[in-house]
């Protein structure tokens, strides 16, 4: 894939992102932090997510909370917004890595 092809496909799978977030989150809860958000960002946090993912996939024992410092060392705005990497992790996981993941907190 050429470089350009590739800052395409990264451009929107970050607006479809930021989109999900807006649309799933808490109603009583404003989003601007989300809003901030830039699109390095956004890879970083796709990475960690991957990896994240793949670790889950592979049997390692992680939590919810492992995540989550990891995400605010990427990105500290996000502490500011509740349930922000539970929220983040619905978006960017697959639907059953995301359930294992809480129900191996529970």
């Amino acid at each position: 894939m050429s470089s350009y092809i590739r800052v395409i496909y990264d451009r929107l799978d970050f607006i479809e992102f930021k989109q999900n977030l807006i649309l799933l989150k808490q109603p009583q809860h404003k989003a601007s932090v989300f809003y901030k958000l830039t699109l390095d960002d956004f890879l970083k946090i796709r990475d960690l997510t991957l990896n994240f993912e793949n670790q889950i996939k592979s049997g390692a024992r992680t939590s919810i909370s492992d995540y989550e410092s990891e995400l605010f060392e990427i990105c500290p705005l996000i502490k500011t917004y509740p349930s922000a990497s539970t929220l983040i992790a619905k978006v960017l996981m697959s639907e059953d890595v995301f359930n294992s993941l809480f129900s191996s907190s529970n």
